[in-house]
């Protein structure tokens, strides 16, 4: 009796143990599905503007100052684009703006670039679940100056640009419907840019133009 009861001992043992084994495995094999799930987000192309002719301005060298400051929270949600308009619109100076001359510095201040995320009411009751809302609206703002600036570093000759957007966004957008949602806005508010400072500066800052 006692030989048999050490072996079911023995043998319970080796089933607890199995059947650990096998509870790992299963626990092993959903954490990896997991992990081999992950949802592959589609990247986005950049902004560039290197399609458009550049504009060939008679200074020396062309500088960015960037004074806006994104406090990186909430209502602020600029700092999530894939492109915020800042960065969209430092790639167009690069890329359309051209220093050709001896003297002289084009100084380009970017004053604000901010994007405001504003919750809007959704459908309430029955009508509220068969309805599809616009959860938010954009609020984008980019304001900038462009200075000639002589070597002495006093301003010979100015002109800005502003431009405000406001865009609502539908619920339910998957991550990379929102990436491309916020990509389009900061296009959208650089193309403004593109048409307001280019007129603005044949009209005003000719005498700066190589042609």
């Amino acid at each position: 009796m006692v030989a048999r009861r050490g072996l079911g001992t023995k043998v319970n043992r080796m089933r607890a143990r199995l059947s650990f084994s096998r509870w790992m495995i299963v626990l092993v094999g959903l954490v990896v599905a997991a992990c081999s799930s992950t949802v592959e987000r589609e990247p986005i192309p950049a902004l560039t503007y290197g399609h458009l002719p550049p504009i060939e301005v008679l200074v020396a060298r062309v500088e960015v100052i960037d004074e806006y400051q994104s406090p990186l929270r909430e209502p602020n949600v600029e700092h999530t684009f894939p492109m915020p308009p800042a960065a969209a619109f430092r790639q167009w100076v690069e890329d359309r703006l051209r220093g050709v001359g001896q003297n002289n510095t084009l100084r380009i201040t970017i004053i604000e670039a901010s994007a405001l995320r504003v919750p809007l009411p959704r459908t309430e009751g029955v009508e509220g679940l068969f309805t599809t809302d616009q959860v938010e609206r954009i609020d984008a703002t980019v304001d900038v100056l462009l200075e000639i600036v002589d070597n002495g570093g006093l301003t010979a000759a100015s002109i800005s640009a502003r431009t405000q957007r406001s865009r609502s966004m539908a619920e339910g957008l998957s991550l990379d419907e929102r990436d491309k949602f916020f990509q389009e806005l900061s296009e959208a508010l650089v193309n403004d840019l593109n048409a307001t400072i280019e007129q603005n500066m044949r009209q005003n800052l000719a005498g700066y133009l190589a042609s």
